[in-house]
């Protein structure tokens, strides 16, 4: 009478399995998906030698602060570099956080930029803040200190 195909206990399992790992899967891809608002402004101390100007190439690194054998270290979270065209202070910037990971609780932001792209010592103007994602992050920027 009951023309239907039985399925066994064991296949519904390997089913439900299946959809939990790409669930859970799909979950951890996007678990820190966020942009980063701000500016960077001049930090211009009347007593600097040199004033900061806006550079070429602005590069953003996010370090992690987490604990580890009980002490406090930075972690590479993400990094960003992009060609500025903006000639004057305050530079706007939004960076687009995608990791995998969760976000972090706690972030440091560090910026460098030089007119010149790739490797070498001089990096014109600097700057670093410990950062909210969640808010407008204004960071000073100024010339390297000695």
């Amino acid at each position: 009478m009951n023309n239907m195909p039985r399925v066994s206990v064991a296949a519904i399992f390997a089913l439900v399995a299946a959809c939990v790992v790409t669930l859970i899967s799909t979950a951890a891809l996007g678990a820190c998906k966020t942009t980063l608002h701000g500016e960077l402004v001049a930090y211009d101390d009347p007593k600097q030698r040199f004033p900061v100007v806006p550079q070429k190439w602005l590069s953003f690194w996010l370090g992690e602060i987490v604990q580890e054998n009980g002490y406090t270290v930075e972690k590479s979270f993400q990094s960003f570099s992009f060609l500025n065209a903006k000639t004057t202070f305050p530079i706007p910037f939004a960076l687009s956080i995608d990791s995998p990971k969760d976000c972090p609780k706690e972030l440091n932001l560090h910026v460098t930029g030089s007119d010149r792209l790739g490797f070498h010592y001089e990096f014109p103007l600097n700057g670093s803040k410990k950062i909210n994602l969640e808010k407008f992050e204004r960071i000073r920027v100024g010339p390297p200190s000695f």
